[in-house]
């Protein structure tokens, strides 16, 4: 059975549900706070026959307060409702076999009184939460990131992978759109991967991820949206976190500060991390073949990198309180990281006709330094205001992210017999890149159970750079500048949107989020090497859809479309050529066009007692035109007046449609009180229509599976172990396949108000090999990367300040236009 038809039995099923479901009582619960009546996020509601041994149903209230349940038989039931800092709420209600329909309760949960001298008191999280609309991993209950960086608690995230380099993708798919509390920055621009690398584990509260994002987000990703949360205060009083790291790889420290009145609180924090120097090794062979001359070209590079990476960061925020119903924030971040490879590489190649006789050979040494360096300041400035309507609030929005980009690289050549040079070339390329944006929100309750909302957005990004390249010139032993290679480019990208989108809850089995979004994009270039380039500009319009049901016991069936699209980013469209390795050369393309995403999603979710809890994706997605790399041989490739032998030229083009089909299996299962296991297993099938590749239509299959076991050895101590795999996909060749495991154990010390832990990462391999084989019509080629991966690590936190539970104010989602569930 297809998956089109998989998604129809799905709405056939829920509309089964919902005919069997008018003659079964139901209860609704709306929980608030007895003094404002706020609606309580995230309460504990327990439902249990009296008398049983366990619960017939639990759950968490949503975001405004409520909790469904549904189809209850006639029994005696008792009624539990907790949340940290109110006073437990107990009843006992009656479910008669005559009754039928919704029963409605709204319950008013009065302040405990108790003030508490611990650093931090919040309702205990579950490790993974599954939304309507998104998936939240609560980074504070993972043990074994403790000491790491945002990368290493992604691996463990479901419906991400994350390989041995640092690429992510999101169900299969690279194309991502991150952010940091819901906002860009230009952090990402330059290098996902480093600047991932940069922050640290300690500074993050949660990750959410989004594969199917609603109209009311930037349509940017394919793939969908992560968005990285960092630390924030909710609790009354002044205090602070210190953190520290110290590893045989990695190392860091984070100081945080914060205080929180009635009406104003104040954020403040620096970190600082380093991946110190590490070598790592290179194997590298390709064979090719000539299809006008027959000959064969033959090219093995082999090199020892010593590699190192940096970053810091610094912030401060402001939230004010100017009445009951006007909220006013202010942020201001700045990011930097750096990165440094020093490498020698050898290399050999040679040239043989048709009847391997030797042409040519020639062998040497080349030497060879990059370096990157960049820096953000991200500034923010919302405001909210709520009218007297429950849920009717208007938001503005005005958010600028300024970065500087700065790479160098420095490559020279000479024999195996002299130092003398041979050839080399240098370049120090600087740049620039502005995000300016505004947008702003309005949402509307046109009944109780019916909100629509609408918005405008527009955002504006300037990339400037230029590279400064010399090149090596052997009569006079000295570079010189090179007119030919160096260049200017200013990039200029414009985007308009507006959205509108309801979501309804329709006779209180149906939940509803369907929206439209309309994004016009206006693009402007300025290549001095290419005066007449002209990027069109382009508009694009597509619905997303939503249907969830929650039966009883806790479980909910969805079924969810989403139009995205990428945007090729300045990188893709910089036709700047990189000779950083001549013998692989890459370049940008200013003709590309937007990539555009259909996605087609199944879920389920069970939620069990205690920690035990199921969790399944059912996929298919279309990309077309899909963006994709290519590469093309070259005997000989000639740049000005500098002709490069044996060359691989890598460029990116439209040149292919991608499907994916696959599933995302995850859950959590209690053994007992004191382990937890958390398995979770995706399986993905890729097939791609590729005009460059023979043949023109490939397919291809990949797995990963991870798990990962919590022991509460006793009250303060907790020991972890993970376990990662992800298979290699034969495509175009055979793409590597790696295994990583972390085991760790954390203390908590002074009454809770610190801890010491310890990790050990892959103790037992130093390096992870990552062999990768590319095939082409006429190419063959081998790559082998052994990265440094093994390191132990302890880690020390200290929590300071007394402070007191604050009194729930609304709950809040940190993207700028956040989902109501």
């Amino acid at each position: 059975m297809s998956l089109k038809q998989t998604i129809l039995s799905a709405i056939l099923l829920l509309a089964a549900q919902f005919s069997y479901a008018q003659n079964a009582a139901s209860l609704k619960a709306v929980v608030r706070d007895a003094d404002n009546r706020r609606p309580l996020e995230r309460a504990t509601v327990i439902l249990a026959v009296t008398g049983a041994s366990k619960n017939y149903a639990t759950g968490l209230t949503d975001s405004t307060g409520t909790l469904h349940l549904n189809a209850l038989p006639a029994a005696n039931y008792q009624l539990t409702i907790g949340y940290a800092g109110f006073e437990t709420y107990h009843e006992s209600i009656i479910i008669k076999a005559t009754d039928k329909g919704i029963i409605a309760k709204e319950i008013l949960l009065r302040t405990s009184s108790k003030t508490l001298n611990t650093v931090q008191v919040t309702g205990k999280k579950e490790l993974v939460e599954n939304k309507i609309d998104r998936l939240v991993y609560n980074v504070d209950r993972d043990v074994t990131s403790q000491g790491g960086m945002v990368t290493d608690v992604l691996r463990k995230i479901p419906q991400v992978t994350v390989d041995a380099s640092g690429n992510v993708e999101l169900l299969g798919n690279p194309s991502v759109q991150f952010l940091i509390n819901g906002k860009p920055s230009t952090m990402f621009g330059a290098s996902v991967a480093d600047a991932l690398q940069s922050i640290p584990a300690s500074q993050i509260q949660s990750i959410e991820v989004m594969s199917s994002p609603g109209s009311k987000y930037d349509a940017k990703g394919t793939g969908g949206i992560i968005n990285i949360i960092l630390k924030k205060n909710k609790t009354q009083g002044f205090g602070g976190t210190i953190n520290a790291t110290a590893g045989t790889r990695l190392e860091n420290g984070a100081i945080n500060l914060y205080y929180k009145g009635s009406n104003l609180s104040v954020t403040g924090y620096f970190n600082g991390s380093a991946q110190l120097t590490a070598k790592t090794k290179t194997e590298n062979q390709r064979f090719a073949t000539d299809s006008f001359s027959t000959n064969k070209y033959y090219l093995q590079q082999n090199g020892v990198n010593d590699f190192y990476r940096n970053s810091y960061q610094t912030g401060l925020g402001i939230e004010w309180d100017a009445s009951a119903k006007d909220n006013i924030s202010f942020s201001l971040s700045y990011n930097h990281f750096g990165n440094s490879n020093d490498g020698i590489i050898q290399q050999y190649n040679n040239t043989k006709d048709l009847n391997e006789h030797l042409v040519s050979e020639e062998s040497g040494i080349r030497n060879a330094l990059t370096k990157v360096n960049n820096g953000s300041l991200d500034l923010s400035l919302d405001y909210r205001h709520k009218f007297r309507r429950d849920k009717q609030q208007l938001s503005f929005v005005l958010y600028s992210s300024l970065g500087t980009n700065q790479s160098s690289y420095s490559q020279t050549q000479h024999s195996l017999d002299n130092e003398i040079i041979s050839g080399g070339s240098r370049s120090y390329n600087p740049g620039t890149d502005r995000i300016y944006s505004w947008a702003v929100d309005y949402a509307h309750p046109i009944t109780k159970n019916v909100l629509l909302e609408a918005g405008l957005k527009t955002e504006q990004e300037t990339l400037s750079s230029s590279a400064q390249v010399l090149s090596y010139n052997v009569a006079d032993e000295s570079f010189i500048p090179d007119g030919q290679q160096s260049y200017s480019s200013v990039f200029k990208r414009q985007v308009y949107a507006g959205y509108v989108s309801s979501t309804m809850n329709l006779f209180d089995y149906l939940n509803v989020l369907a929206g439209f979004r309309w994004e016009y994009t206006t693009n402007n270039a300025n290549y001095d090497k290419a005066p007449n380039t002209s990027i069109p500009d382009y508009s694009n319009a597509g619905p997303s859809l939503t249907l969830a049901h929650t039966f009883k016991n806790q479980q909910t069936l969805s079924v969810s479309y989403s139009y995205r699209l990428e945007r090729p980013d300045y990188r893709d469209l910089n036709p700047f050529v990189n000779l950083a390795d001549p013998h692989n050369i890459t370049m940008g393309n200013p003709f590309l066009k937007p990539e555009i995403g259909n996605e087609y999603k199944i879920g389920y979710n069970r939620n069990f007692n205690g920690d035990n809890n199921l969790n399944i994706v059912l996929l298919y997605t279309h990309n077309k035109p899909d963006i994709k790399s290519y590469t093309t041989f070259h005997p000989e490739y000639t740049i000005g007046d500098v002709v490069y032998q044996n060359v691989n030229v890598i460029q990116r083009d439209n040149i292919a449609s991608e499907t994916r089909i696959g599933t995302n299996i995850s859950g959590s299962l209690a053994l007992g009180r004191a382990i937890t296991l958390r398995p979770n297993v995706q399986l993905f099938r890729r097939e791609t229509n590729n005009i460059y590749s023979v043949p023109n239509r490939i397919s291809g299959f990949e797995y990963r599976v991870n798990l990962n076991t919590s022991w509460q050895v006793t009250k303060d101590l907790v020991a972890e172990a993970f376990g990662n795999y992800k298979s290699g996909i034969k495509w175009q060749g055979r793409q590597a396949n790696f295994l990583t495991y972390t085991f760790a154990v954390k203390k908590q010390l002074f009454n809770n108000k610190g801890s010491i832990g310890l990790v050990a990462v892959n103790p037992f391999t130093q390096y992870l090999k990552q062999k990768t084989i590319q095939e082409t019509a006429n190419l063959t080629a081998s790559n082998v990367l052994y990265i440094p991966y093994r390191s132990f690590g302890v880690n020390f936190m200290y929590k300071f300040g007394k402070m007191k539970v604050a009194k729930s104010k609304d709950a809040e989602n940190l993207l700028t236009k956040p989902p109501v569930e």
